[in-house]
């Protein structure tokens, strides 16, 4: 989720903690509008976090980023930690980022603004992030492009679809999908599944599941088809459904092909230990009780 404008986030559900050992706790409700179970993540020993601690970094298959001969990131706003370290991770694969609000001129203002907070608030990670302009011009060049649009249904307001994207990549190109659009999965995703054969994992930031949740929930058993849930941890910016389940659960799939029999459930506690992190470090984490 893109980290400008926080404040906006801070819903229902989550209060400001001093300590991230305070959680929320996610339990099966009778009646629920989400079934909990269905979430449950199966079995899986490659996991390990690509990109920051915080916001920004997902929880993902290593086989599934080593396969990869392309990184789709759909939602970059100016933390492209985990594009970074995919990139350590597998030193072959293109990376192709999608974000129309995105760009050197909106880096630089950004840089601005954090190196004012530095001289402000004195945030020795503000100081860091001053750079963000030089990065971007250090990072996005050769095999890592950015794309300055939004991907969409359709190609109005200059948006790229699903097909364009695909289209931009080799013939039979094995791809990473990473997507935080901020609701726009909702548009794209029957499109994107179309390309199940071509997707190893897909590590997607739902949004608005309270509203949404017929839809969520549909989607969610379209991608099980081809993929398995590996992964599951609540944003918790997000706040929580009435049923309090995460508003924007962030879940990484694995496609079935790297199974060789159906794989048993997780028996991992979330969050994982050394693996997960709160988005905010200051708001209670989400615990799922499977």
């Amino acid at each position: 989720m893109a980290t400008a404008g926080l404040s906006g986030f801070y819903r229902q559900g989550v209060e400001t903690v001093n300590s991230a050992a305070s959680y929320v706790h996610v339990r099966p409700e009778p009646g629920a509008s989400i079934e909990l179970s269905k979430f449950h993540p199966v079995a899986c020993e490659s996991l390990v976090r690509i990109g920051n601690p915080y916001d920004g970094g997902y929880v993902v298959p290593l086989d599934a980023v080593k396969a990869a001969g392309a990184l789709v990131s759909f939602g970059l706003s100016h933390n492209w930690s985990f594009e970074r370290d995919f990139k350590k991770r597998n030193a072959s694969a293109l990376v192709h980022c999608y974000d129309h609000t995105v760009s050197l001129r909106t880096a630089f203002q950004y840089s601005i603004d954090q190196l004012l907070r530095f001289f402000v608030q004195f945030r020795p990670r503000s100081l860091w992030n001053a750079f963000t302009w030089i990065d971007y011009i250090a990072f996005f060049r050769t095999d890592k492009i950015h794309f300055k649009q939004r991907v969409w249904r359709d190609r109005q307001g200059n948006s790229a679809t699903i097909e364009d994207v695909f289209a931009r990549l080799p013939a039979d190109c094995q791809a990473f999908v990473k997507m935080d659009i901020e609701g726009g999965e909702y548009r794209v995703l029957d499109d994107l599944l179309r390309h199940s054969k071509n997707i190893v994992s897909i590590a997607i930031e739902f949004h608005d599941v309270d509203i949404l949740s017929g839809l969520f929930n549909s989607l969610v058993e379209k991608i099980k088809h081809d993929f398995h849930i590996v992964h599951i941890h609540g944003n918790n910016l997000g706040g929580t459904t009435p049923c309090s389940f995460p508003m924007a659960p962030e879940i990484t799939f694995l496609n079935k092909r790297f199974f060789s029999s159906a794989p048993p459930p997780s028996r991992l506690n979330y969050p994982v230990a050394g693996l997960d992190y709160p988005n905010h470090p200051r708001f209670p984490e989400f615990s799922f009780d499977f």
